[in-house]
């Protein structure tokens, strides 16, 4: 079988581990698999480098932060490539450039926009494990770049999408849960799950897998299992999949919490399009993906308008709002989360909305945006609000 490996830096957190990683992928071989292994800095490396960067200056830029960053990685996959070759097995370990990833130009967040596989593919012939640092890749004319939160998730399914591979992605973690255990001991853990599900859980605030993986994953059809690293035949994980064995009366596959939370309202605007057009291409220029967007009409015809995001992201829009020209008055507003029940059979069985509602007001839970798609319900509440609300909506729908 043909398998991308994936490990998070909880799995590469120490000589030891990586030595393990390194008999396990020996016993792949011998068992007739072929395995490119996708790795993410050692365990708090990241965070250290930023830290280092940050003694620097205040004002980090973030092409040297990028460069910066990249090393971490390249540290773990020539450790993790030494190991393997230490047990007999040829193996080689390649940076995001030697692996022929191409990227856009934003640093700290690029996307993919090619994979030239001619040197994995030349090594992978040659008979050698291919070692690939995750979370990387360089533009078009050279300069390295990182692929954001969770970027190693991203590059693992990027090369099972581009070769036509399954997907293995190892973590702290035993799979997937209706509700992050460590919010919910209670929570069950989920044997499969459907790619539109797990991309709504995922974009809500589930943090096990990155979005943009299960996107490609979905868009691809690559065999996605995510699971705790070397746990051996004793598999107990997730598998992410098109279709599965989910019956009718589970509504509600699971529930995403997405904190740090901010809200912006700007008023008064005149209703012609002009304002929010330059709005909207400031924060295009910035690469920032907005959440829930609200547009309403007052009684003189002018426009009352919101947008949900991340409180970084909202400084950031507050420091760009010159370029957009007119002086709105903008109110930037801090301290929420988002709470999302997610599950294919949403939009099939009724009453899961009063459900909800009726769960919060009893408990009084304030709640405020609520928005609905086919898959999820979401609602605003104050962040002090977060375990409370966890533990009874948890409760009232089984999960």
């Amino acid at each position: 079988m043909n398998i991308v490996e994936k490990y998070g830096g909880t799995s590469v957190g120490s000589i030891e581990q990586i030595q393990a990683i390194a008999k396990h992928v020996k016993e792949m071989r011998e068992a007739g698999h072929t395995l490119i292994v996708v790795a993410s800095a050692m365990g708090g490396m990241t965070n250290k480098l930023i830290d280092l960067a940050s003694q620097v200056s205040d004002h980090i830029n973030t092409r040297e932060l990028d460069s910066l960053l990249s090393t971490g990685e390249q540290r773990t996959i020539t450790l993790l490539a030494m190991a393997i070759d230490a047990l007999g097995i040829p193996a080689i370990s390649l940076t995001g450039y030697q692996c022929g990833f191409i990227t856009s130009h934003h640093h700290a967040h690029a996307r993919i926009k090619d994979i030239d596989l001619t040197n994995v593919k030349k090594h992978l012939e040659e008979g050698k494990v291919v070692v690939v640092a995750g979370f990387q890749g360089v533009t078009e004319h050279g300069e390295i770049t990182t692929l954001g939160r969770g970027g190693s998730d991203t590059t693992a399914v990027a090369l099972a999408a581009k070769l036509g591979w399954a997907c293995h992605i190892y973590t702290d973690v035993n799979g997937i849960y209706t509700i992050d255990p460590r919010l919910y001991p209670k929570a069950k853990r989920l044997k499969e799950v459907n790619y539109q599900e797990m991309m709504q859980m995922a974009c809500l605030g589930s943090g096990v897998l990155e979005t943009r993986s299960v996107e490609l994953a979905s868009k691809y059809q690559v065999p996605l299992y995510l699971g705790k690293a070397l746990e051996g035949s004793k598999k107990k994980g997730t598998w992410i999949m098109e279709h599965t064995k989910q019956l009718e009366d589970m509504p509600i596959t699971g529930l995403s919490v997405k904190d740090d939370y901010a809200i912006m309202r700007i008023s008064h605007i005149e209703n012609d399009g002009v304002f929010l057009g330059k709005l909207f291409q400031m924060i295009a220029d910035l690469n920032i993906n907005l959440d829930t967007i609200s547009q309403q009409l007052d009684d003189e015809g002018k426009a009352n308008f919101s947008f949900y995001c991340t409180e970084e992201q909202s400084r950031m829009i507050m420091e760009n709002m010159d370029k957009v020209g007119q002086n709105y008055p903008i109110t930037r507003m801090l301290g929420f989360i988002k709470l999302s029940l997610v599950g294919l059979g949403i939009s099939t069985h009724s009453g899961i909305a009063s459900k909800v509602l009726n769960t919060l007001r009893e408990n009084n839970i304030p709640y405020y945006m609520i928005t609905s798609s086919e898959i999820s319900i979401s609602l605003t509440i104050d962040a002090q609000d977060k375990e409370k609300a966890i533990q009874v909506l948890g409760k009232a729908f089984d999960l």
